[in-house]
């Protein structure tokens, strides 16, 4: 994958696979970038990406920058990520073959917070919907792992154990992102958007009919349902913000996506954009994705800001690319992991909802995580 990609080129890479529609594709040497801080006002990035209309235009926006947006209280970023960073390239490469690397080399993820930390946390979420504060939270928590490996070769190890659909590399001097995300965010080309929300999770078994009856368990799951028509409800009502009067349409509301380590259930929502919004303004438009933060948006993430003592960073942000074209497709940046030097920051987390079990939720947390462990 990497072999021809030259050292220090600052690449850009996006593997899908073929459900997904997220090309296999490659750009290296920006002819320009733009990195804004937390205060920095988006049409900045509005303004960079209109500019090299034309060109391949790839990059991310964190959590917390999109949650700035609501007007919420945020924890302050690593010193080293900026809160949003795009690149413009000349050009960029369909990748038709890419090897891979069957590395373990690094320690296993382990979590910053106790199970009696959550517990404590799950209790109070609980106590908040109770009173109406809100319907359903994601409440999220880092683990940490460390690893001799470069980027790359850790990005080729964990694409391994993650074949989803739309995976991403990016590499700058002092960091590097591993997003192995299955969950779509944003894809907008011809005028219509659509937005692929994952609520709902099992972990799978290599019995083939326990597999089985455990995707039937999280197909009769109340709780799950519940969860996943909840957020595809606030995402149809984010699409309405820019869609064109009565376009917006839910068209799938409970389908199975089969991963490696778990199964989940998805929504798919589109609409038509209208004429007057730009699809990076869109996209900003609707950050922090529904499915990562809660319901309603803003009071959730005013208690994720009181519970959650670190920064998300890239962690449930967003991270993508616009062709030439005009076509943008973006993640939302789950199972993903921040690489700092030898140190490395995954984040697991998942739905809280009134019928929720805080046991169940811990070790679904858990599972998210199962694929990245060596």
């Amino acid at each position: 994958m990497f072999s021809h990609i030259p050292e220090n080129s600052k690449p850009a890479v996006f593997l899908g696979n073929p459900a997904s529609g997220w090309g296999n594709l490659a750009a290296w040497n920006p002819i320009d970038s733009i990195s804004l801080s937390l205060d920095d006002p988006p049409e900045e990035l509005v303004y960079f990406v209109k500019k090299y209309s034309g060109k391949f235009v790839a990059g991310f926006i964190t959590y917390e920058y999109g949650a700035k947006r609501l007007d919420v209280p945020i924890h302050p970023l690593n010193s080293q990520l900026p809160a949003v960073h795009f690149r413009a390239y000349e050009a960029y490469q369909m990748l038709d073959e890419f090897d891979l690397l069957a590395l373990n080399e690094w320690r296993p993820f382990t979590p910053t917070i106790t199970k009696e930390k959550y517990s404590l946390d799950f209790d109070r979420i609980i106590n908040y919907i109770r009173c109406g504060e809100f319907y359903q939270m994601n409440y999220t928590f880092p683990m940490i792992s460390s690893t001799k490996l470069s980027p790359r070769s850790l990005f080729q190890s964990f694409r391994v154990k993650n074949q989803v659909e739309y995976s991403s590399f990016m590499e700058d001097d002092s960091w590097a992102i591993h997003s192995l995300s299955p969950e779509q965010f944003i894809f907008i080309q011809d005028g219509l958007i659509s937005t692929k929300p994952i609520k709902g999770t099992i972990a799978r078994s290599q019995d083939p009919k326990l597999d089985e009856i455990l995707l039937n368990r999280l197909l009769a799951s109340r709780k799950d349902q519940a969860e996943l028509y909840m957020i595809i409800d606030l995402l149809r009502n984010d699409l309405g913000k820019v869609c064109e009067y009565g376009s917006v349409q839910v068209m799938e509301s409970k389908s199975v996506q089969k991963l490696e380590k778990v199964f989940h259930t998805y929504g798919l929502v589109k609409g038509k954009i209208k004429n007057n919004i730009h699809p990076i303004e869109a996209l900003i438009s609707m950050l922090p994705g529904g499915s990562i933060s809660g319901c309603p948006k803003k009071r959730v993430c005013e208690i994720i800001y009181e519970l959650e003592s670190h920064s998300r960073g890239i962690y449930t942000g967003t991270i993508g690319y616009i062709l030439p074209d005009g076509t943008l497709q973006f993640n939302i940046a789950i199972r993903t992991v921040f690489q700092q030097n030898k140190e490395l920051l995954l984040g697991a987390g998942g739905g809280i909802t009134i019928d929720s079990i805080m046991d169940d939720e811990f070790n679904e947390s858990l599972d998210k995580a199962a694929s990245f462990q060596p």
